[in-house]
């Protein structure tokens, strides 16, 4: 080598070309996303009476771990309305 400064770039460049390489993979086995025909499902028990919408709020919020699930899209579901049902604890 009739150039050590160059030897260092050259070898300092293939390492940082190795680390950002290493960097990509990911082993998150998080679960697939629910299929829209179970979410419709959900959606529908969940706006069919209050202790639907209750149960799902709380299969939920049970399902709930840091950084394991996608956001659910609740557009489908709209919440019941009752005058007489007793208030349910979540």
């Amino acid at each position: 080598m009739k150039n050590p400064l160059r030897f260092k770039i050259l070898a300092t460049g293939c390492v940082t070309l190795l680390l950002i390489a290493g960097c990509g993979s990911s082993s998150d086995s998080a679960a697939p996303p629910p299929a829209v025909d179970t979410m419709a499902q959900e959606d529908s028990a969940a706006s069919s009476s209050v202790a639907g919408f209750i149960a799902f709020i709380q299969t939920m919020i049970a399902s709930m771990t840091l950084e394991s699930n996608e956001p659910r899209n609740i557009g489908g579901i709209t919440p019941p309305l009752t005058e007489t049902a007793e208030p349910t604890a979540i």
